[in-house]
C-alpha cells in the first residue's frame, strides 16, 4: 500500500508492502513484488524442525531484500500526475483478482492522465493496473521506464493491441473519449478470452451507453496493423499507466527533413518530364 503497511485495498484485494513486517500467513512468508520479480512467497513445513523453518526464513528474507534493492535501484523517474486531462466519467469494473480465484471490483473514475515525467513535457496516460491507486494531483519518484514488451499482462495479444488502440483510435479530446479510450485499454489489458467483449469475458465493464458503444467501436476497429509506438510507466506502489511517446524534437525535424526531401525528389522529377 502507499503507506507502506498491510491494508486491504479500494478493490478488494491484499496489496502487499514493500517489505513483509510479517509472513503473509502463519505457514507462509516471503514478500511479493508486483511485475514478475518476486512472485512466490515459499510455504514454510508446519512439521520441520523449527531452526530449519527459521533458517528458510532467514534465506527468504534476504533474498526479498536484495531483490528489493535492486528494484529501487532500477526506479528512479518522477511521474506526477496533475489530474484528469478532459475530465472523466464513472465505470464500475471486474476483472479478475490479483491473487487467487474470485474476482476484483470497483467503481471508478475512467479517463485519461495529464502526465509528466521526470519535469518534462505533459503528455495523457491511462490506468493499466487495477489492483492499485494513485492520488491527483500527486508526484511520486518510484516509477520507472518499463523496456519494450517486459510488462506483464495478462492478455497476451496486449502489446499489439494496445499499439493498434493508440494508432487507430483517433483525436481523444474529451472526457467521453477518454473514458471509452480508458475502458478498451483496461478490456486489452486484463481480457484473455478469444474475443473483445464489454458484456462478458473474464473482464466487463458497466458504464453510460456512449461510453462502451465507443469504448466497443475502439475494439471492433483495432485492425491487424504494426500500431504506435507505447510505453509503459511501472511502479510497486502506484497504479502502472501507459501513454504513446511524443516523438523529440530531434526525431520530428528529422522527419520533416525527410518529407523535404521527397518533396524535392517529386518535384524535379515532375519538371524534368515538363521539359
Amino acid at each position: 500500500s502507499r503507506s507502506g503497511a498491510w491494508s486491504s485495498a479500494a478493490f478488494g484485494v491484499v496489496d502487499r508492502p514493500s517489505v513483509c513486517p510479517e509472513p503473509i500467513s502463519p505457514l507462509f512468508a516471503g514478500c511479493w513484488k508486483k511485475g514478475g520479480s518476486l512472485h512466490s512467497a515459499y510455504r514454510v513445513d508446519a512439521g520441520a524442525p523449527i531452526g530449519m523453518n527459521m533458517q528458510k526464513t532467514a534465506v527468504s528474507i534476504a533474498a526479498a531484500l536484495c531483490a528489493l534493492a535492486a528494484a529501487t535501484t532500477a526506479q528512479a523517474d518522477t511521474v506526477a500526475f496533475s489530474g484528469y486531462a478532459h475530465g472523466s466519467q464513472t465505470v464500475t469494473f471486474t476483472v479478475p483478482a490479483q491473487f487467487g480465484p474470485g474476482t476484483a471490483s470497483n467503481t471508478v473514475g475512467a479517463g485519461g492522465f495529464l502526465t509528466t515525467l521526470n519535469g518534462g513535457p505533459s503528455f495523457t496516460s491511462y490506468c493499466i493496473d487495477l489492483y492499485q491507486t494513485i492520488g491527483m494531483p500527486s508526484s511520486y519518484t518510484d516509477y520507472s521506464v518499463a523496456a519494450p514488451g517486459a510488462h506483464a499482462f495478462a492478455n497476451s495479444n496486449a502489446y499489439a493491441d494496445l499499439s493498434r488502440l493508440f494508432a487507430t483510435a483517433g483525436a481523444i479530446g474529451d472526457a467521453l473519449h477518454e473514458a471509452a479510450f480508458q475502458v478498451a485499454v483496461w478490456e486489452i489489458a486484463y481480457e484473455t478470452g478469444a474475443t473483445y467483449n464489454l458484456a462478458s469475458g473474464v473482464a466487463f465493464f458497466t458504464a453510460s451507453a456512449d461510453v462502451l458503444n465507443l469504448a466497443s467501436s475502439f475494439l471492433s476497429n483495432l485492425g491487424t496493423g504494426s500500431g504506435r509506438p507505447i510505453g509503459i510507466l511501472e511502479s510497486r506502489g502506484q497504479q502502472d499507466v501507459i501513454y504513446a511517446p511524443v516523438p523529440e524534437p530531434s526525431e520530428i525535424a528529422l522527419m520533416l527533413a525527410g518529407l523535404v526531401a521527397i518533396a524535392g525528389v517529386a518535384r524535379r522529377r515532375r519538371n524534368a518530364k515538363a521539359a
